[in-house]
Parts: C-alpha cells; structure tokens; sequence
C-alpha cells in the first residue's frame, strides 16, 4: 500500500513539474518570433500557429481568443490532452472582397475569351445577375460560392488582382478587367465591397499529452 501511494505521489509529481515546465516556457513568449523558434524545439505537427479571423472564424474558441488580450493563455483539457492556446498578436488587417468570372488563357484562346468578355458584358447590361454569368461562364471553382472571393488579403490572390482591389477609383459595384501573368489567366471582376480592416488573432497553439 505504501509503495502504490508512493508511485502515486511520484507520478503526479512529475506530472505537475511537466505542466508548470510548460506553462513557464509559455510565459516566457511574448513575441511571434520567438513562438516560431519555440517550434522549432517543439517538433510536432500539433504544435503550431494558428491565425483566426473575426470574419471567416465564427466558432466559440476562436470568439474566446479574438477577445482575449496579448499574453493570455486559453487552456482546454480532456481525458488524455491539454491544449494550450497563447495570444501572440492582435492586428487590424486591410481585407477586400470581390467577385469574379476566371478564363484560363492556357486553354482557351484570347479572341475567344474577348468575344466571352463582350457577351457577359451585354448580357449584364440586360439585367442577368453577375453570380448567374460566372456560374455560366467561368471557368473558377468558385462559382459555386457565386463567384465570390470572400473576405481576402495580401497574399491570397496573384498580385495584379490585389493592387486593383485597393485601388481607390473602383468604386463597389464597378466591372474591371485584369490580367494575371503567372497562370496566363483573365478575369472580369465585380467590386462587391469597400475595403475593411478586420481583425485578426496570432495565436500559438501547444499540445500536452496527459499520462
């Protein structure tokens, strides 16, 4: 009985000192680049960061994290696992939102695409709803979304398409045409909305295995 209380008391006091180890190697982060270096010596694909968005982000954890502060740590337990979720940056982040009608110009002709370009325009004019022409016409994935980009930023789309999007003289509602050099791709864009800073969360995410 002696020795069964001693392994106990032995186990859980080693498990203690592993969770107090991780809490103050948390504490000690304060920046996203010493999360990123803390990785590297925290080799696991569970171990992470993550990035929620107050637009794209609806669930109750990433509500709870939007909210919290720079430096709090958000913590959830089960039978076998703790997980450990620290603040590591909070920003405001410029977002626009289009939508768009796609032609690959590897696969389909330039003339083609012009006369394409010509009937949507036409057709627009007439009154049949832009979603309806890129569910027709586009040659995107994302008429199934109505041809809607959503909420994007810096980084998500080629180069061309985002300095037109924070270009200033297209106003919502404008049709532009751009073209993209590195798919050789065409695009008829519609402006949907003004553009938005929305903020955005840096979260460093820590698993702990429960013996």
């Amino acid at each position: 009985m002696k020795n069964l209380l001693l392994l106990l008391f032995l186990s859980l006091t080693i498990l203690t000192n592993a969770q107090t180890a991780i809490k103050k190697e948390l504490k000690s982060i304060e920046t996203e680049e010493q999360a990123e270096a803390y990785l590297e010596t925290k080799k696991s694909k569970k171990n992470k960061i993550l990035v929620f968005n107050e637009e794209k982000h609806q669930s109750k954890l990433a509500k709870e994290l939007i909210e919290m502060p720079v430096g709090f740590t958000k913590n959830e337990r089960t039978q076998f696992k703790k997980t450990h979720y620290k603040v590591i940056k909070k920003e405001k982040v410029p977002h626009y939102r289009i939508s768009y009608i796609f032609f690959d110009g590897n696969k389909m002709d330039a003339s083609k695409i012009y006369d394409l370009r010509k009937t949507i325009m036409v057709e627009h004019g007439k009154g049949v709803p832009f979603e309806d022409l890129a569910n027709k016409y586009s040659m995107a994935k994302n008429t199934r979304k109505g041809a809607d980009s959503g909420w994007v930023k810096d980084g998500d789309m080629p180069i061309e398409i985002e300095n037109e999007a924070f270009n200033l003289k297209h106003q919502v509602n404008d049709i532009y045409d751009v073209k993209t050099e590195k798919d050789n791709g065409y695009y008829i864009i519609k402006k949907t909305y003004r553009i938005k800073e929305i903020r955005e969360v840096s979260v460093l995410k820590v698993l702990e295995t429960i013996d």
